[in-house]
């Protein structure tokens, strides 16, 4: 019983620790690492917030969410930061609800999975938006928000699978 008990203790502490690892690299990808557009930039977040659930599970929520809020707090976009939380954290919830039912890192639907929580990043900021500042002036967020989830999805599938074959060694 012990054994089994310490065993479980080192998996949290292992869980905590990466989740811990993504909250920075979320954060830290969402303030330097930017792709240029015409229409301002796309940041890499949402690709580690995505890839982050093939480690953690449902548990990716924290990183997605966390990483993004600081990074929006240390930007200064603290208006953004408590629907920053929501959204970004139901995205890391939803794809680790499904990449622990063991879809499996090259598994198809994998694409599907990431372009709906996409989506669902792209709807949320819409709707905040629409409640900030009138629904005009939030339809010119779409388009940058587009960008920035196709952004988040072409990373996030090409970090999963390197993360589906090291989780076996990461003791998660």
């Amino acid at each position: 019983m012990e054994r089994r008990v310490k065993k479980l203790l080192q998996k949290k502490m292992r869980l905590l620790v990466y989740g811990g690892l993504f909250t920075a690299l979320v954060m830290l990808a969402t303030m330097f690492l930017k792709i240029p557009t015409l229409i301002g930039y796309a940041n890499m977040g949402d690709g580690f917030a995505l890839a982050s659930a093939a480690l953690l599970g449902p548990f990716a929520a924290i990183p997605a969410g966390l990483g993004s809020l600081l990074a929006d707090l240390l930007l200064g976009y603290g208006l953004y930061a408590p629907a920053t939380l929501v959204i970004k954290g139901a995205m890391g919830w939803m794809a680790g609800l499904w990449l622990k039912r063991g879809a499996g890192a090259f598994h198809p639907r994998n694409l599907l999975l990431f372009a709906g929580c996409e989506l669902w990043m792209v709807a949320g900021y819409f709707g905040f938006e629409c409640v900030l500042y009138g629904p005009a002036a939030a339809l010119g967020s779409l388009v940058p928000n587009l960008l920035q989830g196709v952004v988040g999805i072409a990373l996030g599938l090409t970090i999963t699978p390197v993360l589906e074959r090291l989780k076996g060694r990461m003791g998660l």
